[in-house]
């Protein structure tokens, strides 16, 4: 495996192989959010909410990685109707992970949370965190 947070993997004798990577940063209010970032640089999804430190952020990711395959995304239109979103909700219906953007059409912002799901499952936040 290549440096953490490299979102490169490299087979035996074969050139690197690209995968989405997870950047933690703090927001505005200096709270610790996740975001997961494709190999192309495009964020794919992001945190909906901040945390106090980074190891209760990475709690909540963990949490979310193994319960995955049992949770249902909520698609809609975004405020004001102009594009669709994904979110993801846990526990009581606590929304955990949004799409990153608006989507022109419903079947691409399905697309979109399969490939956040796809990039979840298979990449596991780096030693690094």
């Amino acid at each position: 495996m290549s440096p953490a947070g490299s979102g490169e993997r490299k087979a035996p004798d074969a050139a690197p192989e690209r995968t989405a990577r997870y950047d933690v940063h703090l927001d505005a209010e200096r709270r610790v959010r996740w975001r997961m970032v494709a190999p192309n640089g495009r964020v794919i999804a992001r945190s909906a909410r901040g945390h106090a430190s980074a190891e209760t952020c990475r709690a909540e990711l963990d949490g979310l990685r193994a319960r995955i395959a049992g949770l249902r995304p909520l698609m809609g239109r975004a405020d004001g109707g102009r594009g669709w979103c994904w979110s993801l909700a846990v526990d009581g219906g606590v929304v955990v992970a949004l799409s990153a953007r608006t989507y022109e059409r419903l079947e691409s912002c399905q697309i979109s949370y399969d490939r956040f799901v796809r990039a979840l499952t298979t990449v596991p936040p780096g030693d690094g965190w």
